[in-house]
């Protein structure tokens, strides 16, 4: 028998089956370390390797949006990043760093896929979280930054590209332009990830090279005076197909609901991956971002009531703009050693600005009229270095199979940051009217001023173990060593803090399936989040906070339907956090470390068709999110930003044949419960329920659609920060757009 096995950008693709060939020794796998796409069980059969693919693509999937194309990985390959098809993905790499099916995975991992993406008109990763369970919005930086958000209630600004962290600096928040899919990883991911939250994390992987060639031109004209135009295009730069492409471009700009507040953006996203030998593939992946956006705080709640202001109401300066950079390079080595053995090599290089002026709500007058401002001026910069080294093997013990991970990684991120503001007197300072802004008056003095230098250093060594012990046992072991170093000055005023810390976080889950349509699995894991940047600046006034450590644990079950067109998910779950950093409600910009929360309940998730024309995406979640332990907050205070509510059901009937063939009508239901909105619970943001519709037609080469977000037009408010940063969410509002491929 012959296999014809796929390399794709994680992951080396391998076919099934016992080999002759010698395994690599095993100090060579503990140098190289870790992590490409582990395998499933293997058959009893010898395997002939031919070649490796040039394209990432997945099982008989498509390129670009679902488009058909590339040639089909074999049965049982090790890799898979490419593209997959409708809303159901029965692999995903962010749980094991494998490709291994999500049944065998003691783990959920909620994928919004590429026709996801499409079919919402999403332009930034945070419109796809409205329809992804679990996921709730929390504070956004005035619309500067990558968001955070809330998993199963645990707050989290971790945001990874392709497994490498995003989070470092100040970076615009994702375009969508360059996406293939979003995993969003529910619950603890430390045992790989290191650096991040027992609740979970979110994990883009990108659009990769594809040997077909195409272009494919779009264009989007929304509400707000929104437009945009996009390029999609890939192809073999060769005739033999060892070198091939593919390049991103967006560019856009949009007004708001928002007065005032408008903003600009440009991505260019060039892709290379060179086949050099059928075993070693190159990839050279770059991003260069732009993003001009009016900073913007929101609007304030007065004496803890929302809606005595219009949504629209803007109380900073009009045409003070912020402006952002990012540059990312990852140069990708996937090697194999032969069909059990493979290496990955992988860096990541990021640097980025963030430069602008805005005036920002401090204080509300006894009036309850006039908010006294004042005037911010940064100049951020920031460098990342990001080395990955990786080896995977499988391998048999005693009749228990093995999927061995061994990984190293090594970080360096250096920032500076320049803060400068005008004081806020005991009168009002910079003032504005609320009710009747005057907007224009002259600026006030830079009197106080910030500068800090900040550099982390992070040396780790990850290792996991996927077993099959029968058929119907499956078991996961895993632990991650961190050894953490923070150096941080602050030039004005003048101080230092300096951190070390040594983290272990292990994990452990069992996988039992009676049925092969049918797995029970449980897991626990831990986790380990230095307090650092703003918060270790903000809390340099006593000294650095103590790092946040957590437990996480849940059982689950996991069903396909339909031959596996549908899957259904469902969860119990309980994370407990120490040392949790949550902002000051006096809007001082310091932070309070509220002891320990607690976040438990349960989620119901499904994914996939329901009949050949229907397909769906759907989930609840009730999480219970609470202060346990804290010297001035109440225990059983609700944390912020999280409802114990919340779900969503997107759904679309596409028509399969006749003459309205390619048709789509669809629409979705977001529902959010009441939350918390800052820390002392001194109010709260009232729940809400938004409806959108969608419909699209596909005929030959072209695609049209029309969106409609919230058809109602309901006025509702995403998150808070605290009562003088509230973010109402986007009235009514039509998105049209239309795409040709050649």
């Amino acid at each position: 028998m012959t296999i014809r096995t796929s390399l794709n950008a994680f992951d080396i693709a391998a076919g099934r089956g016992r080999v002759t060939a010698t395994r690599p020794h095993w100090l060579l796998a503990a140098l190289l370390s870790a992590g490409l796409p582990g395998p499933e069980a293997r058959a009893q059969e010898a395997v002939t390797l031919e070649e490796l693919a040039v394209e990432g693509e997945s099982r008989g999937q498509g390129v670009g949006n679902g488009a058909p194309g590339g040639r089909n990985a074999a049965a049982g390959a090790i890799g898979l990043i490419g593209p997959t098809q409708g809303y159901r993905t029965d692999r995903a790499v962010s749980s094991t760093k494998t490709d291994t099916p999500q049944r065998d995975v003691p783990q959920v991992v909620t994928v919004a896929s590429r026709e996801v993406i499409t079919d919402l008109a999403a332009t930034r990763v945070d419109r796809v979280f409205n329809y992804t369970p679990g996921v709730a919005q929390q504070n956004n930086f005035g619309g500067l930054s990558v968001f955070s958000y809330a998993i199963r209630g645990v707050t989290t600004s971790e945001l990874y590209k392709n497994g490498f962290p995003l989070n470092r600096g100040t970076p615009p928040p994702p375009d969508a332009q360059n996406i293939e899919r979003i995993e969003v990883l529910k619950g603890p991911g430390g045992g790989l990830f290191g650096r991040s939250d027992p609740g979970g994390l979110v994990n883009i992987i990108t659009k990769q090279p594809t040997t077909e060639r195409f272009v494919e031109m779009g264009g989007l004209w929304g509400s707000f005076e929104e437009f945009r135009g996009t390029v999609d295009s890939g192809g073999a730069l060769n005739d033999d197909g060892t070198l091939a492409y593919r390049f991103n471009l967006a560019a856009g700009r949009q007004n708001s609901f928002r007065d005032f507040v408008n903003g600009d953006r440009l991505l260019v996203a060039p892709v290379l991956s060179w086949q050099i030998t059928p075993d070693t593939r190159i990839t050279v992946e770059t991003e260069f971002l732009r993003n001009r956006i009016v900073f913007d705080r929101g609007v304030i709640a007065i004496n803890g009531r929302l809606g005595l202001l219009p949504i629209s109401r803007f109380l900073g300066e009009p045409g003070q703009s912020t402006y952002q950079t990012n540059n990312t390079m990852q140069v990708r080595v996937d090697h194999r050693f032969n069909a059990d053995w493979q290496m990955r090599l992988a860096t990541h290089f990021n640097t980025g600005t963030l430069e602008g002026e805005s005036a920002e709500i401090r204080r509300l007058e006894a009036d309850n009229r006039t908010v006294s401002r004042d005037r911010n001026v940064r100049d951020y910069r920031w460098d990342t270095a990001i080395g990955q080294a990786e080896v995977v093997g499988r391998f048999d013990t005693a009749g228990i199979g093995h999927t061995m991970l061994l990984g190293f990684e090594r970080e360096s991120t250096d920032s500076r940051t320049v803060y400068n503001r005008s004081s806020i007197g005991p009168g009002p300072t910079y003032a504005i009217d609320i009710y009747n802004p005057r907007y224009g008056q002259p600026l006030p003095p830079i009197n106080r001023f910030r500068n800090n230098l900040e550099r982390v250093t992070n040396t780790a060594l990850y290792a996991q173990d996927q077993l099959t012990l029968s058929p119907e046992w499956k078991a996961l072991l895993g632990v991650r060593f961190d050894f953490f170093e923070q150096s941080f000055r602050e030039r004005i005023p003048r101080s230092q803090v300096d951190q070390s810390y040594f983290a272990a976080t292990p994990r452990a889950g069992l996988v039992y399936q009676p049925l092969p349509e049918l797995a029970l699995y449980t897991n626990v894991g831990t986790s380990f989040r230095p307090n650092i940047g703003p918060d270790a600046a903000a809390s340099s006034r006593s000294g650095p906070f103590a790092p946040e450590t957590g437990l996480g644990y849940e059982v689950g079950a996991k069903i396909d339907l339909y031959g596996g067109a549908l899957s259904l998910t469902a969860a119990a779950f309980r994370v407990d956090r120490q040392n949790v950093l949550t902002p000051e409600a006096n809007g001082s910009g310091f932070s309070v470390a509220v002891g320990g929360v607690r976040s438990q309940g349960f989620e119901l998730t499904a994914a996939g068709q329901i009949t050949p024309e229907i397909k769906l995406l759907a989930g609840y979640v009730y999480a219970d999110a609470v202060v346990t332990e804290d010297p001035t907050l109440r225990p059983g205070t609700p944390l912020i930003n999280v409802p114990r509510h919340s779900g969503s059901l997107l759904a679309v009937h596409e028509v399969q044949g006749g003459p309205w063939k390619g048709l789509g009508l669809g629409g979705g239901v977001r529902g959010v419960g009441e939350r918390a909105a800052d820390a002392v619970n001194s109010f709260t943001l009232p729940a809400y329920i938004a409806v959108d519709a969608l419909a699209y037609y596909r005929y030959e080469n072209f695609r049209f659609s029309l969106n409609v977000e919230n058809i109602f037009d309901s006025e509702y408010y995403e998150s808070s920060l605290n009562r003088f940063r509230v973010y109402p969410g986007a009235p009514r509002r039509f998105t049209g757009t239309l795409s040709v491929r050649f």
